[in-house]
């Protein structure tokens, strides 16, 4: 057995009773969206090569209707048996995402809503999966109860969670509620999801199921502390600076990383971006970066209107802490990819972004 650092990758199908097929041998890729917004994470798209006739009619078909990919790293390269490379093998119900000791785990769970047939050459065919994490839910659950006088946001939170059992919804990271007390009673009636938009909105939130589980978010907490980026620990290239939505980073796989956790980054390796000509051409004094708690930003100095103080470079944060607002996962079990990339912006900033960004993170 030799010592490696090789990537990791499991690809599971299961049917209703979570029994199903694991496909890693075979050659997949695979590209992932998760966006800081009250909408489903989702697999853009999942594409499994040459697979069998059987194989892919199950696929087509109604056989399975979830699909989970655990990637990452492993420390130790395990003896390959050459018979079971290329084949279709069962799914070990005790292996379920993130394994001690181990840098791979879950990075996407979700249900499957389409599935074509496809060829890339005369030779090479392939499944296009693509799937939504907690679409059951997001789609189905519906409440209808009533609430008396005097019950908190909280009370209404745990409501909406008991009513999202029946989809295998537990709970997840949730926010600090207020204690306030409605002086009204209440009722519900409607879409589950749009009473999670309510409490998400009072709580300067946002919400997602995520590997079965509801995750409420507000923008001034993150669900893990600060993993250290560098190009020992997976940082691919130099951090780029951006006009309006923060920092883009590019690194390998790390199922650790999370959509609203914080990463460090060296703060010398991040690249900084020049001013647009119309900004030289506003301002009247000498630009400055300033930092004022811990933040550092860059501001026209003495512009005439507003829209020439807009389109600048986005904060930075002293401290090389960021929150990561966007992921993008991209891998290919038999080629280059194998990457996230994340838009992060530094903690505190105050910075307008544009619409794109916005339909991205839902600041």
């Amino acid at each position: 057995m030799r010592q490696n650092w090789i990537r990791h990758f499991e690809l599971q199908l299961l049917n209703h009773n979570g029994v199903g097929v694991n496909l890693s041998d075979f050659k997949v890729n695979f590209k992932i969206e998760w966006h800081d917004i009250n909408q489903p994470r989702i697999a853009t798209y999942i594409k499994i090569y040459n697979l069998s006739t059987d194989t892919t009619n199950n696929i087509i078909g109604k056989e399975y209707s979830k699909i989970r990919i655990i990637a990452g790293y492993s420390g130790i390269a395990p003896e390959v048996d050459a018979s079971q490379v290329g084949t279709v093998r069962p799914v070990d119900p005790t292996q379920s995402g993130q394994r001690d000791g181990q840098n791979f785990g879950m990075i996407f769970s979700g249900d499957i809503r389409f599935a074509i047939t496809g060829r890339d050459n005369p030779t090479d065919t392939f499944v296009l999966i693509q799937a939504i994490d907690g679409h059951d839910a997001f789609i189905n659950s519906t409440i209808s109860l009533t609430l008396a006088a005097g019950y908190t946001l909280e009370d209404e939170y745990n409501i909406l969670l008991n009513n999202l059992a029946p989809f295998s919804i537990t709970s997840g990271f949730r926010p600090v509620f207020p204690l306030s007390r409605s002086p009204r009673g209440r009722v519900f009636y409607g879409m589950t999801r749009d009473y999670l938009d309510n409490i998400a909105r009072q709580c300067k939130a946002t919400w997602q199921f995520v590997d079965g589980c509801l995750d409420m978010v507000p923008k001034d907490q993150a669900v893990h502390p600060a993993i250290v980026l560098n190009s020992e620990t997976g940082l691919i290239g130099m951090p780029q600076q951006t006009m309006d939505a923060g920092v883009n980073v590019r690194c390998l796989i790390n199922p650790n990383i999370r959509l609203n956790g914080l990463i460090q980054l060296d703060q010398a390796s991040i690249y900084r971006i020049a001013l647009p000509d119309s900004a030289i051409r506003a301002a009247k004094d000498k630009i400055i970066p300033a930092e004022t708690n811990g933040i550092i930003t860059t501001e026209i100095p003495s512009a005439d209107s507003k829209s020439e103080s807009e389109n600048l470079p986005a904060s930075l944060a002293t401290d090389g802490i960021y929150i990561v607002r966007s992921i993008t996962i991209t891998g290919d079990t038999r080629g280059q990819d194998w990457y996230m990339d994340m838009m992060c912006e530094a903690r505190e900033n105050t910075d307008k972004v544009s619409d794109s960004t916005l339909l991205k993170t839902g600041a």
